[in-house]
This record gives structure tokens, sequence and C-alpha cells, in this order.
């Protein structure tokens, strides 16, 4: 009830208006306090999880649904999911819910704020002996690097801010791991991979060449491309077009896009 008076209000008074805007945390605390912290429930392509409700503006009922779709039709039962870039957790739920029985979920999130999100909504959502939340960055390589963080905010990235969130990021460093390198060392062979990184595929994507070649017909791939970022980031798109004829792999789009190596969106790595 309380839910539905305040999408009137909010409807009436515009959610975007400086008052609604202000009244938004409160109303989120008093939401999570009538629920005694067990969060929400909330429709995500067509299944009810539980979510704590500060997060809501981050989590649409109708989230990528062709993407959704697409992996929902292809993970089987009992499949090991790593989602990279899990943030607060939509496709790590959705991924429990997925592959189970039987099936595995290891969320990576560097994002203290978000990691914290994702664990929460992996305890409560009672999935917690289902899905592993690993606190890591992914690349190429072993060590550490600097997170410019903008709270739980999914533009946060590694190795420089996001001129979008520029003005309210946070450095920290944060421990990171090559896909390749945590599957050998944790002896986890994955049935699907899903990066979203904000331009930074291209070192995910070499630090998981030699998973991929082992994995070569077996392993699920699904990446959220970010062209515009890569010039700055230090990527060319003949670099990642490189990569790709290495892996033996081509982009298909999810997304609608002409140009999946050109244009934002997420595609479908297929092995050719």
């Amino acid at each position: 009830m309380l839910q539905v008076m305040a999408s009137v209000v909010s409807a009436a008074l515009g959610r975007d208006s400086l008052l609604v805007r202000n009244l938004r945390p409160a109303y989120e605390s008093t939401l999570d306090w009538l629920d005694g912290g067990r969060g929400i429930e909330w429709e995500i392509n067509g299944v009810l999880y539980r979510i704590d409700p500060h997060f809501r503006y981050l989590i649409n009922h109708d989230h990528e649904s062709a993407v959704a779709s697409f992996l929902r039709s292809r993970v089987k039962p009992g499949d090991l999911c790593f989602d990279v870039g899990a943030n607060v957790g939509i496709y790590a739920l959705q991924f429990a819910h997925w592959s189970a029985p039987g099936g595995r979920v290891v969320a990576f999130e560097p994002n203290p704020e978000a990691c914290a999100a994702l664990t929460k909504h992996v305890r409560i959502n009672g999935l917690s002996g289902q899905v592993t939340v690993e606190p890591l960055a992914v690349g190429d390589q072993q060590g550490n690097a600097v997170l410019y963080a903008a709270g739980s905010d999914t533009r946060s990235r590694l190795s420089q801010p996001n001129d979008l969130i520029a003005n309210r990021t946070v450095s920290s460093t944060v421990s990171m791991t090559s896909l390749s390198e945590f599957s050998r060392h944790n002896g986890l062979i994955p049935d699907w991979l899903l990066i979203d990184i904000e331009g930074l595929e291209l070192a995910a994507l070499r630090g998981a060449s030699e998973l991929i070649l082992e994995r070569r017909y077996k392993l699920g791939i699904v990446i959220e491309m970010h062209p515009g970022f890569w010039t700055i980031l230090g990527t060319s798109r003949t670099e990642v077009e490189g990569l790709l004829r290495e892996l033996r792999l081509h982009a298909v789009p999810l997304t609608g896009q002409a140009d999946p190596l050109g244009e934002y969106g997420l595609v479908h790595l297929a092995f050719e």
C-alpha cells in the first residue's frame, strides 16, 4: 500500500522533482524498516526476487529483457556462471534462477558499496550457498588497480573516471585478477561469462584467453561493448578485432546494434 501511495504522489509531483528526490531516501529507509531488512519484492524479467529498496533505481522490471531472454533460453540447470562487473546483482540473481537446480554463480564486483548491496541481495534471496561474491576487479593480470567509483553507480570504472560521473567519483585501490588465473587457481570451469566493465572489455578478454581456448564451443560469452570509451582507455577497434580473430570469436548483437563493434550494446561472442 505504501508503495502504491508513493507512486501516485511521485507521478503527481514528478519523479525527478526536487521534493520527490529529497523524500526518496527516507521513503526507501521506511520500506526497508517495514520489511525488517529482508528487502521488498521486486520483479525482474517476470521473476520475483527481493531487493534492498535503496537500489530500486538501478533495477528495471524489464532489465535488458532481450539479453535476459537469450540467456534464459540457453543457461542450463547445473551451469557455472561468471558474472563480471556484477554491480548490485541484477544478473547474479537471474543466473542463480536460470541455473537451478545445481548451478553456481561467481559474481565479481570490486566496488565496495555495490559489492555490499550485491552480498545483501544474495543473502536476502537465500542464495548464499549458490552465489559466491568475489570483491575483485577483472583484467588481463593479477595485482592491484585503481577504481573510480561513485557510490554504487554502474558507470564506475577502473583506470580513470568515467566522464559522466567524474565530479563525484572517489578513487580506491582494489585487487585484480584475470579470469584464466582465477579459474585455474580455484578449479572452477565456467559454462558462461557475462562481462560488463565499462570499456575495459579487451583486458578482460585477453585475461580470459587461455580459458576461452580451453573451453572452445563449450563456453557461452556475453559482453557489453563500450566502443565510445575504447580510445580514451588506450584500446582500439583494431586490437579488439585482432583478439577476437585469435580466439576465433565473432560478435553477434543482442540489443539491436547494426555494428556490434562500433556501437554500444551487448553482444554474444560466438565461436566460429
